[in-house]
């Protein structure tokens, strides 16, 4: 009866570490980096429903490029089937299948540059 008793409450905390693991793997985590993803098992990459992210923007003079979804792209490129339209200081206008967006920079993100 005690091995029973001890093999039972082996097998529920078995469970109960399981359980907790997933749960912690589902929370969002304040401290994460913006465009941080979640590699899922066989290096597929968890997006929970985002299917464009906005990391940052760079403007020059001479050229704007962005990063969506972890990749560097300017005006006329194509991510996840949208094509870039205009990239702005803090955001990006976007097309896919004849309809315009705009995805924005996380609130706190945007930093302007002053020339010396």
């Amino acid at each position: 009866m005690f091995k029973l008793k001890t093999l039972l409450f082996s097998l529920f905390m078995l469970m109960v570490s399981f359980v907790s693991m997933t749960v912690q793997a589902q929370l969002d985590d304040p401290t994460r980096p913006p465009g941080y993803r979640l590699v899922l098992p066989g290096g597929q990459k968890a997006t929970a429903g985002i299917h464009f992210l906005l990391s940052s923007v760079r403007i020059s003079p001479s050229r704007r490029s962005a990063v969506v979804n972890d990749r560097s792209v300017e005006t006329g490129d194509t991510v996840n089937g949208a094509e870039i339209v205009a990239i702005y200081s803090s955001s990006v206008k976007l097309k896919k299948k004849g309809k315009i967006f705009t995805i924005r920079l996380v609130s706190g993100v945007s930093k302007k540059v002053v020339k010396r």
